[in-house]
């Protein structure tokens, strides 16, 4: 990076401890990695290197990303990842042979869907419905990305062993913190040692990409016609907005710049399902709605689409590998040319279908119906539609970020910020940079060159040095339940239980962090003092909820979930009830910790979260 006149190189360590650091960035469409050597961080940190040459076989495409598909077997052993997986599904279903086989695609938000229900056996479906265990299917899928970046690595005869690396895991920052979990065992599980992954967040990663891209990296989408819009957006004092738009979730944060290569987040992560995937299922709607209209009353029949995805499954990927070449390159709305028309590669295969359910011909069936007369057409092997059919399927994704934004920029925490930074796959959309340019005329916005890579290579250098962020914003309050002495006046009377004699109010939400709290990367935001219920106790367990109230009284109240437990050893029984075990979490980094010590021999004490639980066993403290 280059550095201004008169002024001295930052030095640069790699805080990794590692020879090499390695990303994998697990998207809900594509999914990829990336490297890049401690020494070369040290000198320049964008110099990242990625697999960039996926090729999806005999259609010849070349992806930044292979596709998150995975083909298993039915003895649930590996076949294959991305592009070769969609290839061998193609095959197999040319031979009638693919009901012996799980195809797994697009299944990473599962995580987001389930959210504080999550556990460790929740089951996740195959395209035929048949149901396996997520953190196998989770974990196959990890294995096979670290697999292949080491067999890269082997290839540049570098000598790189497994101990020589450390590892790095994205995450949407809209997580809860038991999918955050999910994702790290998912990846122990493949292999990777727990000591050596960290957790990056999303928008974080591409946020610190940016910020060491020289000024011309950073592109406007407009012409720089002023020298004020040449100036980095990258200053210290700086805020900006970080937009990370994915095949599944946006992301949307603020960031100030706070000091050289420091970043602070200004508002907690928030967003929502509204990724590029939209625009798939909003196709897959306008299709149905073209194939089984004939078939709406029909309840107990399939649907002409449902045969089709489950007769014609080579047809079926080909379909949708169309679809996604075609949707990156429509362009946004131009003068006079919502009537123009697109086309579409579609199997005849689709019409065949049509014809043997309906008894119709598709091609004059859709002529028959105003809603598609003279803006449908349907021809052997080619659909053309009207090219503003076709952009409205971008309405829901659009329009859900751009209201999203908009609320965002309506908080205090917003002021000052004139910089929208538009990162991820889903970011390199015409149509979607041509929605926030058009609803934020007075924002700057910035898409850096291979947005869709913005992430991943900005987890590496996350990983080489993760206090870049130091400070994050708490998005909902954390804490546990307790007992407290019951007092009358104070506590409802259905909240009064007998233990040992005491009277005492259950399900007190003892709050360790509030809402809205600024929350120091690697310092304890909240230290609190907690005693067994009974004597010969040899551990406390505690069961930890969250809220959307920024002072939340109890448990039950609405807003409050249960997301988990933590459990401390305190082995000491010479104390009896009155040991005392002083807990302190630490709330600041991309995932919770926690440090617990008991009061006597100021022994450091195990004290492990665990977000993946469900049950609802009352706390054993006081």
């Amino acid at each position: 990076m280059a550095t201004k006149t008169g002024t001295a190189k930052t030095e640069r360590k790699s805080k990794s401890g590692k020879v090499v650091v390695a990303a994998v960035d697990f998207g809900t469409t594509f999914s990829g990695y990336a490297f890049s050597f401690s020494h070369d961080y040290e000198g320049e940190p964008t110099k990242v290197s990625a697999n960039t040459s996926w090729v999806a076989g005999s259609a010849g495409l070349m992806s930044l990303k292979t596709p998150t598909i995975l083909l298993l077997d039915n003895n649930k052993k590996f076949v294959a990842f991305g592009y070769e997986a969609e290839e061998k599904y193609s095959e197999i279903a040319a031979d009638e042979e693919h009901k012996k086989y799980y195809y797994f695609r697009r299944f990473k938000m599962l995580l987001h869907k389930v959210s504080g229900q999550l556990t460790r056996d929740v089951m996740i479906p195959d395209d035929k419905g048949r149901q396996m265990a997520a953190l196998l299917v989770f974990s196959i899928s990890i294995k096979y990305l670290k697999d292949h970046l080491m067999d890269t690595l082997g290839k540049r005869m570098t000598g790189i062993l497994p101990g020589d690396i450390k590892w790095v895991l994205t995450v949407p920052a809209i997580w809860s913190d038991g999918s955050k979990q999910f994702m790290r065992e998912a990846a122990e599980k493949a292999g990777i040692k727990k000591e050596s992954l960290i957790i990056a967040l999303e928008p974080e990663a591409a946020s610190l990409f940016c910020m060491h891209l020289p000024v011309d990296k950073l592109s406007t989408g407009q012409e720089c016609g002023t020298k004020s819009q040449q100036i980095s957006p990258f200053a210290k004092g700086t805020r900006y907005m970080v937009v990370d738009v994915g095949g599944g979730t946006v992301d949307i944060t603020i960031h100030e710049v706070v000091d050289d290569e420091k970043l602070k987040e200004l508002n907690y992560a928030s967003g929502g399902a509204w990724g590029g995937t939209c625009v798939d299922r909003a196709f897959e709607k306008f299709l149905r709605g073209i194939l089984d209209i004939e078939q709406k009353n029909k309840k107990d029949e399939k649907t002409v689409f449902d045969k089709f995805m489950q007769e014609a499954k080579e047809d079926w990927v080909d379909l949708f590998r169309e679809f996604e070449t075609k949707k990156r390159g429509i362009k946004a709305k131009g003068a006079g040319d919502e009537r123009s028309k697109e086309t579409i590669k579609v199997p005849v295969r689709l019409a065949e279908i049509f014809r043997e359910s309906t008894g119709k011909v598709l091609k004059d069936y859709i002529k028959t119906k105003k809603e598609y007369a003279d803006k449908v057409t349907w021809a052997g092997d080619k659909m053309r539609v009207e090219a503003g059919i076709f952009r409205s399927w971008f309405n829901e994704s659009c329009d859900n970020t751009v209201k999203h934004v908009k609320e965002i920029f309506k908080q205090k925490s917003s002021a000052g910020t004139n910089t929208i930074l538009l990162v991820g796959g889903f970011s390199e959309s015409p149509i979607l940079q041509e929605a926030i340019r058009k609803n934020f005329p007075d924002k700057r916005l910035i898409i850096p060159e291979e947005a869709g890579l913005a992430v991943l290579r900005g987890a590496v250098i996350f990983g080489h040095n993760p206090v870049t962020i130091v400070s994050r914003i708490a998005k909902c309050s954390y804490g546990i339940r307790v007992y407290r002495d019951f007092q009358d006046g104070v506590h409802p009377s259905n909240k009064k239980v007998k233990i040992g004699g005491k009277i005492k109010c259950k399900d007190v939400f003892a709050v360790h962090v509030k809402k809205g709290q600024e929350l120091i990367v690697g310092e304890a935001q909240s230290k609190q003092r907690y005693t067994p219920l009974e004597a010969d106790q040899i551990s406390l367990v505690f069961d930890i909820y969250t809220s959307t109230e920024e002072d939340p009284q109890y448990v039950t109240d609405v807003g409050s979930e249960h997301v988990g437990q933590l459990e401390v050893e305190v082995p000491d029984l010479s104390g009896g009830k009155e040991r005392g075990v002083w807990v302190q979490m630490i709330f600041g980094g991309t995932e919770v910790t926690v440090e617990a010590r008991e009061e006597k021999t100021n022994k450091l004490t195990k004290a492990n979260f665990d977000f993946l639980l469900t049950n609802e066993n009352a706390s054993d403290s006081a």
